[in-house]
């Protein structure tokens, strides 16, 4: 589950890990992969933190201990999608690294990058935009490829559940 498959045709690039919001996001990408004749990419980044060499801390982040979680929801995650999409159309990759630079990595050649976001919708007349968060903005900028914010209310109709 670590390699990148790469398939003929379009291909739909998901952020993935384990939230709700990536499920959320996820979940869109499995609606929208029909519509443009494409496979999907899972991708589950395991954060990598700089830290000083002094620090004695390790260097990845505290709340994954290992490659097992992020297998395991990545396998959940590949096994939600296969119900909606063959399972040779589905694809997961586990990847160190800096969540921005993979995703903006993998977006070359993609049809679409999908992401999701926990922030509430944004209503001009009430309040001023959330603030884009760490992995969402550098996408948005240096993408190769559109790049799609799927909202947290966003919910799938029937036949993706």
């Amino acid at each position: 589950m670590t390699g990148t498959i790469r398939r003929a045709g379009a291909l739909i690039v998901v952020g993935f890990d384990g939230t709700g919001a990536s499920l959320t996001a996820m979940r869109w990408a499995v609606q929208a992969a029909p519509l443009h004749r494409a496979s999907m990419l899972l991708v589950f980044v395991v954060d990598q933190l700089r830290r000083a060499p002094y620090s004695g801390s390790p260097d990845l982040s505290p709340w994954l201990k290992g490659d097992a979680d992020g297998r395991a929801l990545l396998a959940c995650a590949r096994l939600e999608a296969t119900r909606a999409l063959t399972a040779d159309r589905v694809s997961c990759e586990l990847i160190a690294g800096s969540p921005a630079k993979v995703l903006i990595d993998r977006s070359a050649g993609a049809e679409l990058l999908v992401l999701g976001t926990a922030h509430p919708v944004y209503d001009p007349a009430n309040q001023l935009p959330p603030a884009m968060g760490s992995v969402a903005r550098p996408c948005l900028h240096a993408a190769a490829c559109p790049v799609v914010i799927v909202p947290h209310h966003w919910s799938c109709v029937p036949a993706c559940v």
